[in-house]
């Protein structure tokens, strides 16, 4: 049960507030937090969306590259292609899109469960990479090192 004056916590029996004084004739009892279906909804489409973009995006440009070049030896040449910038610049984008539906999902509707799982996802998949990143800093680095004789 809870206070109606401070909202804080308040024993079953108690006939005042341990926090504010106030007097408690008929405590409050806490009510459950209905969801929306239609903003559930909304969140699930908006999050579904965001993962397609997440994902799709660079199957999509692996498969069409794969299709014009095929693994030849012009594939080795393909990254001077300006097509693939293109492409390239598109996935960043697409991916740019995911972060902010997903982020839209988040803030239309808290309680949605989908769209936390997919910000911990994209949380995981960030750390992930920065973690991957400086990796390849590090290994770069020793690789300078070792190379230059020092």
């Amino acid at each position: 049960m809870f206070c109606k004056e401070c909202g804080n916590k308040i024993q079953e029996n108690s006939k005042f507030c341990q926090n504010c004084g106030a007097i408690q004739e008929t405590p409050v009892v806490e009510q459950p937090k209905v969801v929306n279906k239609k903003d559930n909804h909304l969140a699930n489409v908006l999050c579904t969306i965001s993962l397609s973009l997440y994902f799709g995006m660079p199957i999509v440009a692996f498969l069409m590259y794969f299709f014009m070049y095929g693994l030849t030896e012009e594939f080795d040449t393909a990254l001077a292609d300006p097509f693939y910038g293109m492409i390239t610049i598109l996935s960043m984008l697409a991916r740019l899109a995911a972060y902010v539906l997903m982020i839209v999902a988040r803030v239309k509707c808290p309680k949605s469960t989908y769209a936390k799982v997919v910000m911990w996802i994209y949380i995981g998949l960030l750390i992930l990479g920065v973690v991957s990143f400086a990796f390849l800093i590090v290994t770069c680095a020793g690789m300078i090192t070792a190379c230059s004789g020092r």
